[in-house]
């Protein structure tokens, strides 16, 4: 795991950034990558990586179509995964597995294979759609 990648609904991005300000290392805004159209803020605490994107506009370069797609983020379909005690909503594997195809980037097809290797079922996960 490189880093930890999250998406907020566009409301709640504003909320986000505030309450990481003491750990950002990139600040909130529109930046545009080689694969990224999107705003975002990096974070840094105890040494990872954090990066929390704005649900609202963000585009990938889909590199088997070579031309910048829509990331349709449906916030309504996610699994609750119990980490620490607490309930966190993640994507689908689907979804993610969608995403990541489309970027097909040599990190992106690892994180496919390794996503469909995957067997085991995080505890107290329960599916959302």
């Amino acid at each position: 795991m490189n880093d930890i990648d999250l998406f907020v609904p566009g409301e709640h991005f504003p909320v986000v950034v505030q309450a990481g300000q003491d750990y950002v290392s990139k600040p909130a805004m529109h930046y545009q990558e080689e694969c990224w159209d999107l705003t975002y803020v990096q974070f840094k605490y105890q040494g990872v990586k954090i990066e929390v994107g704005n649900g609202e506009g963000p585009r990938i370069f889909d590199a088997t179509k070579q031309t910048w797609i829509n990331l349709d983020i449906d916030f309504s379909r996610y699994e609750i995964v119990n980490l620490l005690g607490l309930n966190l909503p993640l994507m689908l594997r689907e979804d993610l597995i969608r995403y990541k195809s489309a970027l097909s980037r040599p990190v992106d097809l690892e994180d496919i294979q390794a996503i469909r290797k995957s067997v085991i079922s995080l505890p107290n996960s329960r599916k959302e759609s």
